[in-house]
């Protein structure tokens, strides 16, 4: 008899996860039946032609394997059924604890590990009363914690520790009688959800994964398919990890994608049906005000409304990832999803590559600026479809460009508070995410080593100069900057390039700035206006010390903005223009091919 689950195991706990291994366990038994079905068949009639000994011997010796494989497809079948009668068991086992969990803190009481409910303090809701009415409130809060909340969380939470419990002993009595025949069941790479000492320690706590991405991927490439997804089962974000190959990094995100995405979409269905008629009208007003907060929260329903509406708030994010990751290539080739985090950031974080860059000659990381994120992450996606193309035309074999949002990028350009694109936050917390990320493709990469460029545009170049500085060694061959508000450092020399000698990064930096475009002027603002952050200097300036490329000058504005325009500033991945071209001739590692300004 176990004990009862905890809270934390009743929320961590993933009943889909069981899915994989169900269906490896199916697609194993239906491919034994099968082969064993065709062996039965040939050598039982094979006595016409294959007389003797010799004959007789290989027909017994198949009569015995048989009749012991197909103990494997009834164990299997077995495991299947327990399997998945459990995981109808745990999953309403999991909803009961969560839900009587959810109410109880919902009234603001406290619910322990193992389910005891504690109430809160009563002077929270009568600052000003009197002792003994806070006594006699206090008394009838702690008797509604002792018999109303604590009884069915404790109890649902014993029911969820032995829907675990009979779900692991009916899956282990399945595979019971199989252990004489588990060399056969070796020979065939069955794999009977066995793990490494090595990664049940891991899952015990007892030891970590590398942090390094050369570490990570040394230990990672040894793990078999039970093992990973062990692993992933504990920790569904694994697949951001730098250092595992992208194959296997698509795969984990998109199972964890795949469940955000349910998650976000099913939380704002409820809302929706929570609010009925109010729904648009509570969206329309809520953070419009401080007055129109108040007033909403006098509305009834409107607090759970509203929590739900926050449990969704990457429904748009995630929406759009999963369709552009869905998709594929002009080239044909399936996009990658390298990158799938709804938890650590303000906003989810995605990478999304066109094709796979363990495998590509010339690799490039693109690195977005203000207001990117992934919803609006398609135009993303048609810039590194237009580099790779133009690094193909300029003699790439293969080249794989990444779409890294993999960063809070600042919302906007002017914002009131300090959260707009004039301070340097967003790209020192993003920079050493970048400096793993390359460090990954380098741990990753199959064969000889790709050719490796990391572009940025206008903000994106801030990050991508701050992952090379400060102790950071970035992993690139080339450091492309665009339209540059401040490349993060005062001159080439100051970015540290693995592999490139100092004193010779300017051969390796290169940036561009169009004639209309405005942003690369924002480097000389924080010398006028000291309360915003500087990001340093333009990298296109004759000071830097990089090499500046030639690019179109873009769409005019009217005289009384001197001819500057936000369009030519997006305007760099236009079709045919000469910085596509020019980007396309770095990437494809052909300098000689860029016209310099």
């Amino acid at each position: 008899m176990t004990g009862p689950a905890t809270k934390t195991q009743a929320y961590a706990i993933h009943p889909p996860a069981l899915e994989a291994q169900l269906t490896e366990w199916r697609s194993l038994h239906d491919r034994l039946v099968s082969n064993l079905d065709l062996a039965q068949r040939d050598y039982a009639g094979s006595t016409g032609y294959w007389t003797g000994n010799a004959g007789d011997r290989a027909r017994e010796t198949t009569t015995t394997t048989v009749t012991e494989g197909r103990k494997i497809t009834t164990a299997l079948n077995g495991a299947v059924t327990a399997g998945t009668t459990g995981q109808a068991a745990i999953t309403t086992a999991k909803s009961t604890a969560t839900a009587a969990i959810d109410l109880a803190e919902k009234d603001k009481f406290t619910v322990a590990e193992d389910g005891t409910v504690t109430a809160p303090d009563a002077r929270w809701s009568l600052p000003n009363a009197k002792t003994e009415d806070i006594t006699a409130a206090q008394a009838a809060l702690d008797a509604t914690a002792k018999n109303v909340y604590e009884p069915p969380i404790k109890a649902a939470l014993l029911g969820l520790g032995q829907a675990i419990e009979d779900t692991t002993v009916a899956i282990e009595k399945a595979f019971e009688n199989v252990g004489a025949i588990k060399p056969i069941a070796h020979s065939i790479q069955v794999g009977l959800g066995e793990r490494t000492q090595q990664v049940q320690d891991i899952l015990d706590g007892k030891s970590k994964l590398p942090e390094g991405s050369q570490e990570f991927h040394d230990v990672w490439t040894t793990l078999s398919d039970e093992d990973k997804d062990a692993l992933w089962n504990q920790d569904n974000y694994l697949g951001n990890r730098d250092g595992m190959p992208a194959t296997d990094r698509d795969h984990y995100n998109r199972l964890t994608l795949k469940e955000q995405l349910t998650e976000a979409q099913n939380a704002r269905n409820e809302a929706i049906q929570m609010a009925g008629s109010k729904h648009e009208q509570w969206l329309r007003y809520t953070g419009t005000s401080d007055e129109a907060d108040s007033w909403l929260k006098t509305q009834p329903g409107y607090t759970e409304w509203k929590a739900k509406m926050d449990e969704s708030r990457h429904l748009d994010d995630l929406t759009t990832t999963a369709k552009v990751a869905d998709s594929n290539s002009p080239t044909g080739q399936p996009r990658m999803l390298l990158g799938m985090d709804d938890n650590s950031g303000q906003r989810v974080h995605s990478v999304v590559a066109d094709g796979n860059p363990d495998k590509a000659t010339n690799v490039t990381t693109y690195v977005p600026g203000t207001g990117s994120q992934p919803s609006k992450m398609e135009g993303d996606i048609g810039r590194i479809d237009s580099m790779s193309a133009a690094a193909k035309a300029a003699g790439a074999d293969n080249p794989v460009s990444i779409a890294w949002l993999g960063y809070d990028a600042p919302p906007d350009v002017l914002k009131e508070g300090d959260n707009d694109a004039t301070r340097s936050k967003f790209a020192q917390a993003g920079a050493p995410a970048l400096t793993s990320f390359q460090d990954g493709l380098r741990a990753t990469h199959e064969g000889a080593p790709s050719h490796n460029t990391v572009l940025g545009h206008s903000y994106g170049t801030t990050v991508v100069g701050l992952s090379a500085t400060d102790g950071r060694v970035l992993a690139a061959d080339n450091v492309v900057m665009v339209a540059s508000p401040g490349a993060g450092v005062d001159h080439a020399r100051e970015l540290s390039l693995a592999g490139v000698p100092d004193g010779q990064q300017y051969q390796h930096v290169f940036s561009t700035r169009a004639e209309n475009d405005p942003t690369p002027g924002y480097s000389n603002i924080p010398d006028f206006v000291p309360s915003v952050d500087s990001h340093k200097a333009d990298p296109t300036s004759a000071d830097f010390g990089g090499q500046v490329f030639s690019s179109d000058p873009g769409t005019s504005g009217p005289w009384w903005s001197a001819g500057y325009s936000g369009d030519a500033h997006s305007e760099y991945w236009n079709s045919g223009s000469t910085s596509l071209r020019n980007m396309g001739a770095i990437i494809a590692g052909r300098p000689e091919m860029v016209t310099y300004q």
